[in-house]
């Protein structure tokens, strides 16, 4: 997971090496060797590696053709075999940098709806005086970039643009999505830092900024075959081609295991191709996080199964919810979370998950995000019934509905009103529910998230997809809203690889009846069928993994004193982003046990906690009007609040 960032001034302008030198300073030490820079009129960038995988070491450095186009490429381009045949280049002298700069020249912005891996990567051209910053299908890596002065800085780091002296304002819209649990889509917490967004890729020139798609989660394709084996076998070629793809030669690898069935799954196939041909191969280490103060949470009955049945015991790490201190985090020696969530316990949960695994050498993490929502892990027949209500398939549509009720034993007559009350939500659009936003959100943020919904269910509803295809749709960019790596750690920065979010294989799940994916009262029917005698039978029938439950609601009650203590003097409150009086009500009432706003109570906590640390790593953070400004803005005068804790 190499750093890329880089420098793109107005015409005329030069970027010069010791800028780049400055900005390298936040990242340098994640890499993993020495940086690679070029500077060149306008244009400057850098690449930081961090090799993972056997051809990662041939993109060391920014690349940069005769005709003066350069590109900065982090990740692993999956189908460089094929794109190099048809772009007659040689895999064993060219990089996947010089595949992809090829590629562009061949297809122009075209080409990367071909790409296909996991990547992140910066291409100037030289001719169309264009930048292109682009991110794979599934954003598993990070890219941001900030347009303002006449230039554009990007970074896969937000570290890069938190440097001593930059000018940095909390961003409204970002506080307001986070206060009410909203997508945070392409926000930062800064204001003027987006994200590019997963699956596009942004052009820049002549000061414009321009956004386009290259995929569409949204896959309106059909795959249909004569029998349920055909499905199968073409899923278990895909779940083994993706998993090849991020365990080959590198770095050493190590895989969550959790005891569900998507990092289970992963495990499994991983040994199986391992030992095909060779029994005693080599392989994957394993961790496992355990809570055991739930008796639904507790999975180390299901991961200890998967070990024995695989020879190999792996580390196993306490994580209970009840370890949360709800105390501000101290920067002074690890630095500043750039992002909030963490309280004083996370960088010993950090150093301790170091200690104890990480220090061996690892790079990256083998995740299961996202198998429960892609291969029907939720039960939720309504995108299928719907299917045949728009198509008219009245017969269908009553037989299926039957099969569900009965499931359930839900009243025929509720199924069928569901279905019908969620088709015209899917179409109409769904209005802002403000019964979901938190009562202690301020007005004016509220109203930032009306808007907000309104822009993204404009952004993300068409009338051209069946219900199930809108509902893939929308279920992928929540699973984008989850994953890992969006939250940066601090001691370690791994790089996460998701099997199940592969572009091939999410295409074909995407492309199968709806049937295939989901039965009643079977849910994962194509997975299980699939991956029998690959996966312990106990773990393909294990009922659906409880989520957190009591556990945040007991660590809530059991730190009312200090929580109370906390918002006596709050940050949040002072910059007008919440109504205090509210928030305490709803405190004492989440102490009583009334649990309706848990999951909020808690981010308000996170953003609370995080504004008292040192944010910016070279000073505290100071408030003014509703601001936040880095402290190296303007002389500390007496009117700004210090936000500290205590």
């Amino acid at each position: 997971m190499s750093i890329i960032f880089g420098l793109l001034k107005e015409r005329g302008a030069l970027v010069l090496e010791s800028e780049l030198g400055s900005l390298s300073a936040a990242t340098k030490r994640y890499s993993t060797g020495p940086d690679a820079a070029y500077a060149c009129g306008r244009l400057g960038t850098v690449l930081q590696p961090y090799a993972t995988h056997a051809r990662s070491r041939m993109d060391n450095r920014p690349f940069v053709d005769r005709q003066g186009n350069a590109i900065t490429f982090d990740g692993r381009l999956d189908n460089y075999k094929e794109l190099a045949v048809v772009l007659g280049v040689s895999t064993s002298i060219t990089s996947d940098s010089q595949i992809v700069l090829e590629a562009f020249r061949y297809w122009g912005g075209d080409c990367f709806c071909r790409l296909t891996g996991d990547f992140a990567l910066a291409l100037w051209s030289a001719t169309e005086q264009a930048l292109f910053l682009v991110r794979d299908h599934a954003g598993s890596r990070t890219l941001y970039f900030r347009h303002q002065q006449n230039q554009v800085l990007w970074s896969t780091y937000l570290d890069t643009f938190l440097t001593a002296g930059s000018d940095l304002h909390l961003s409204q819209d970002y506080v307001a999505c986070y206060l009410a649990c909203r997508p945070i889509r392409d926000l930062t917490p800064w204001e003027g830092i987006r994200s590019v967004r997963p699956s596009h890729y942004l052009a820049i020139r002549d000061g414009m900024v321009s956004q386009h798609p290259h995929w569409n989660p949204a896959v309106t394709s059909t795959i249909r075959y004569k029998n349920d084996s055909q499905y199968e076998e073409h899923f278990l070629h895909l779940f083994g081609q993706s998993v090849a793809r991020r365990t080959g030669p590198g770095a050493p690898i190590l895989a969550q295991l959790s005891g569900g069935m998507d990092s289970t799954s992963i495990v499994c196939m991983s040994d199986c191709l391992r030992r095909t041909g060779d029994t005693q191969a080599e392989i994957l280490d394993t961790v496992s996080f355990y809570d055991d103060s739930e008796a639904s949470l507790n999975d180390r009955p299901y991961f200890s199964i998967v070990e024995v049945n695989r020879g190999k015991t792996g580390t196993h790490i306490d994580t209970a919810f009840s370890q949360r201190t709800f105390d501000p985090h101290d920067d002074a020696t690890y630095g500043a979370y750039l992002t909030p969530g963490a309280d004083s316990f996370s960088v010993s949960q950090e150093r301790r998950f170091y200690d104890l695994v990480w220090h061996r050498g690892y790079r990256s993490i083998l995740s299961g995000i996202g198998g429960d929502e892609v291969l029907g892990g939720v039960p939720n027949p309504l995108p299928e019934l719907a299917d045949h209500l728009v198509t008219g398939k009245a017969w269908t549509l009553l037989r299926q509905s039957v099969a569900w009720s009965l499931v359930d034993r839900t009243p025929l007559l509720k199924t069928l009103c569901d279905t019908a009350r969620y088709t015209a939500q899917l179409y109409e659009g769904s209005p802002s529910n403000d019964k979901t936003i938190p009562p202690w959100v301020a007005a004016q943020l509220l109203k930032r998230v009306r808007e907000i919904d309104l822009e993204n269910t404009a952004y993300f509803t068409t009338m051209t997809m069946t219900p199930h295809q809108a509902d893939n749709g929308m279920g992928w960019w929540s699973i984008m809203e989850t994953l890992p790596h969006l939250v940066p750690q601090l001691i370690v920065r791994p790089e996460y690889r998701y099997p199940f979010l592969d572009k091939d294989l999410v295409n074909y799940v995407f492309s199968i009846p709806r049937e295939q994916v989901l039965r009643p009262g079977r849910r994962r029917s194509v997975m299980r069928r699939a991956l029998r005698g690959i996966v312990p039978l106990e773990i393909l029938e294990r009922r659906r993994k409880a989520f957190q439950l009591r556990a945040p609601l007991s660590a809530i009650q059991m730190a009312n004193s200090k929580l109370e203590y906390l918002f006596a003097d709050s940050a949040i409150a002072k910059a007008g982003f919440v109504d205090i009086h509210v928030l305490r009500l709803s405190l004492k009432a989440t102490a009583r046990g009334e649990a309706e706003w848990r999951q909020p109570l808690l981010r308000t906590i996170a953003l609370e906690l995080w504004l008292r640390s040192n944010c910016f790593g070279s000073g505290c953070i100071f408030l003014r009007n509703g601001k936040c400004y880095a402290p190296s803005e303007f002389d500390r005068p007496a009117t700004v609040t210090k936000l500290r804790a205590g």
